[in-house]
């Protein structure tokens, strides 16, 4: 792979330094070989792509903590979730992985899709016959039976259960292990906030993962399955919508991260053609509690990655922007999101080489049309998509 120079950039390396304006990116073989001021950067090689940033910023490739791959955000997800087949989960993956690179996301965590269908997209995105961002996937979801996502997920009742399935998933290449620790908004006939596992059950699921050298992620409406998974030494929280003082200090002191997902329950409370009673009545209920949560969070200093939930109800993949966009109006200011969405989220995921733009990690990055320190909309406005030193999407125009 050839060298890239990205030149007359605005530079912000997702680590929270000051911008760096007049900047310069080198990278070469997929990794970066130079990010910062543009006197100080080496002369570009002979046959080296050179492009113009145009005073553009440029940041880290952006990282999605929470998507669902097999579906495309139509408004039933249930019926669309039940009819899936190896096959036609895996086309929707690997076409929503490319929508998403688009969008300037260069990795996203799959959290639950049918059966092996992401592994296998996963598998070709790396070998390189499909194109799309990483993706670390925890293939099915785990779940009580009749629990929340019962139709996408393996139902399991026990601690037994719970580790064995554990073993099985990483047997069958799962990157990361996803648990429901509550019910949720889009399961009928179970209520959003209804505890699931138990502290012990899920600390066995996590002592098992963690063994294996898998990181948990939960889902986690209501305020008792909050608990019992962050007791139980998960790795993130997902959603969070009812964040106790117990719950927000349990976040705090364990390190962490919340995934809110914002985005998911109010493009479903929103209503539309097509979305169940069921899900709009509870996505209503935990809409207020959910923001609110999410503003404590942010000012007890909690860790934060961002996440969409993108295939849930009108809520399509590569749509990120919107998600930040709620952060900052929840409350978090925009420094933070950026860190949320580069950084805070690489090092969630285990991915030591994303999330910065700093020499020796990998050449993925994003070129907005505005400033996201100044406005939460620039991150829809993407003018450029880098990943592993190769362009993507050039919008920049003549």
């Amino acid at each position: 792979m050839g060298e890239l120079v990205i030149r007359g950039a605005r530079l912000l390396d997702g680590l929270g330094s000051a911008p760096v304006e007049g900047a310069t990116l080198v990278a070469e073989g997929g990794t970066i070989r130079f990010a910062g001021p543009g006197p100080a950067a080496p002369p570009p090689s002979a046959g080296a792509v050179v492009l113009d940033a145009g005073g553009r910023t440029l940041l880290p490739g952006l990282i999605d903590c929470h998507v669902h791959l097999c579906l495309d955000g139509v408004a039933d997800f249930v019926r669309e979730a039940t009819e899936l087949n190896l096959a036609s989960a895996a086309l929707k993956a690997a076409r929503n992985a490319r929508l998403a690179l688009e969008a300037g996301i260069t990795a996203v965590r799959d959290l639950g899709g049918h059966k092996r269908a992401v592994i296998e997209v996963a598998r070709a995105q790396r070998a390189g016959t499909v194109e799309g961002p990483r993706i670390l996937t925890a293939a099915e979801v785990l779940t009580i039976t009749g629990g929340h996502a019962h139709f996408i997920g393996r139902e399991v009742d026990t601690a037994d259960e719970l580790v064995k399935a554990v073993r099985e998933l990483v047997k069958e290449g799962a990157d990361v292990i996803k648990l429901m620790a509550t019910g949720g908004v889009l399961t009928p006939g179970i209520g959003a906030l209804r505890p699931a596992f138990t502290t012990e059950q899920i600390a066995a699921a996590v002592r098992e993962a963690h063994e294996a050298g898998r990181r948990v992620a939960a889902h986690a409406i209501g305020a008792e399955g909050i608990v019992a998974a962050l007791r139980a030494g998960v790795d993130s929280a997902e959603h969070g919508c009812y964040l106790t003082d117990e719950a927000l200090g349990l976040l705090v002191s364990s390190g962490a991260r919340l995934v809110a997902t914002l985005v998911a329950p109010e493009r479903i409370a929103g209503g539309g053609e097509g979305i169940p009673d069921y899900a709009v009545r509870k996505a209503r209920e935990v809409a207020g509690a959910h923001r609110e949560s999410f503003r404590r969070a942010t000012e007890a200093g909690a860790r934060i990655a961002a996440g969409t939930d993108a295939g849930t109800p009108f809520n399509p993949h590569g749509g990120l922007w919107r998600e930040l966009a709620l952060m900052h109006d929840a409350g978090m200011p925009l420094d933070r999101v950026l860190r949320a969405v580069t950084s805070e989220a690489a090092d969630l995921l285990g991915l030591a080489d994303a999330g910065a733009l700093e020499s020796g990690r990998a050449a993925d990055a994003v070129l907005l049309d505005g400033d996201p320190l100044a406005d939460a909309g620039a991150y829809g406005r993407v003018a450029l998509v880098v990943q592993a030193g190769r362009v993507i999407v050039d919008r920049r125009g003549p």
